[in-house]
Formats: structure tokens, C-alpha cells, sequence
């Protein structure tokens, strides 16, 4: 059956810097990167693609990864965050734009396909839309809906959707793909230091590099 892939990727790159505090904890989560070729290789398999939706958040600047993922055939939908009331920058409308593809796929393709959502978040917006209620629509379409999430990102809103449709929904964790999906960015990283709860300011860190890991064949059938 062909595919149609969405990735939040706020949600898969946040959890893989989660897992890394405890996979890698020596390396600084600004040194996590997503190895994007290995991550859409898993979540793809070998079936056709009819669309593949890739979004996200500008700044901080991460152009190598949104250009591999426009290699690897992606569109790259991306908005720029605002500066909320405390002075943070916050991500607004990627979950939106997200929603809003998955129903123009639903509406606009004739017979059931795949939805295939890379992200664990099942909240709903204050406007209403969420992940969970796109696989819902899909499924009470009679599609199959494919999760990839981290385990610790993956709202419970998913297993209870797989339950209430049995065999048309099943969630996949990358956390058993961790060292195929993610690499480190070698350089010097500035990281807080401390003694127990007492902060000492920080201090500087030369991070190595650590090579990616093959992935295994025949680890993902559709």
C-alpha cells in the first residue's frame, strides 16, 4: 500500500535528545543530531511514497538536516518561531500545518492507504486539531496509521486508538534505533557545572564524534 509520511520534527529531534541523557549521558544534548537518511529510511521501509511532509521550526539554523530531508525527496515546511511575553522563542503553527496536510490527504485520496506519523504527541491544540484525531479520521476511513516516536515522547492517546481499532493501527519505537538514527556533532560545548543542586556557572567541553550504526536489515515490514 503507498504511504503518506508526515514528520513533526520538533517531537522526533526533542526525544532523541531526551533518550541521549540517559543513552549517552557524557555528550551534551546540543550535540545530538538526527542522522535524517537513516530516519526516513526506517520510517519509509520499501513501500511507495505518495507524500512526504517534513516540519519544523526556524531558528536555531539546522539547514543540513532540512536539506537532506529535500534530498530524500521531503517537502520541507518550515516557520519561524516567536518571542513570547518572558522573551523565549516558542514554536506556533507547526502542528497546525501539519494537521491541516493530513486531512487534505484524507479528503483528496479516493481508496484507504497508509498514514504514517513520525511523532509521539497526541495533545490537542487550543485550536482544536491533534495527531491523534488525524489517525482517527484515517482509521475510521479504513486506513492503516504507522506511529514512529521515542518511548518517552509517545502519548498514551496512540495505544488506546490501537485498541478501539485492532490491526489497523500500530506504534513502532526508535529507541531500539538510537545509534542508527542519531549521530553527534564533534566540537567544544559549553555545559553547566554543579555540585549536587548547587550551580558552579559552566564550563567547556571537547565532544568527539561517534559513527552512526547500520541499519539491520529486515527490522521494518509493513
Amino acid at each position: 500500500m503507498t504511504l503518506h509520511v508526515f514528520v513533526d520534527n520538533s517531537n522526533i529531534f526533542g526525544g532523541a535528545q531526551r533518550v541521549a541523557k540517559h543513552t549517552e549521558a557524557h555528550v551534551p544534548w546540543p550535540a545530538i543530531r538526527l542522522y535524517v537518511r537513516n530516519f526516513i529510511t526506517l520510517i519509509e521501509g520499501a513501500q511507495p511514497v505518495c507524500t512526504r511532509v517534513y516540519a519544523g521550526s526556524v531558528p536555531p539554523g539546522s539547514e543540513d538536516l532540512w536539506q537532506y530531508a529535500r534530498d530524500m525527496r521531503y517537502n520541507t515546511d518550515l516557520l519561524r518561531k516567536v518571542e513570547k511575553d518572558d522573551g523565549r522563542l516558542a514554536e506556533q503553527g507547526v502542528d497546525e500545518l501539519l494537521h491541516l496536510k493530513i486531512a487534505n490527504v484524507l479528503l483528496d485520496t479516493d481508496q484507504p492507504e497508509v498514514l504514517v506519523l513520525a511523532t509521539g504527541d497526541g495533545s490537542v491544540t487550543p485550536y482544536g486539531t491533534g495527531f491523534g484525531l488525524q489517525a482517527e479520521r484515517a482509521l475510521k476511513r479504513g486506513w492503516k496509521v504507522e506511529v514512529w516516536s521515542w518511548r518517552e515522547q509517545l502519548s498514551g492517546t496512540f495505544a488506546r486508538l490501537g485498541q478501539r481499532y485492532p490491526g489497523l493501527l500500530r506504534v513502532h519505537e526508535l529507541d531500539p534505533f538510537y545509534c542508527a538514527i542519531t549521530f553527534v556533532k564533534p566540537g567544544l560545548y559549553t555545559v553547566p557545572r554543579s555540585i549536587g543542586p548547587i550551580a558552579l556557572g559552566t564550563r567547556a567541553v571537547n565532544v568527539a564524534s561517534r559513527v552512526v550504526s547500520p541499519l539491520l536489515p529486515g527490522l521494518k515490514v509493513y
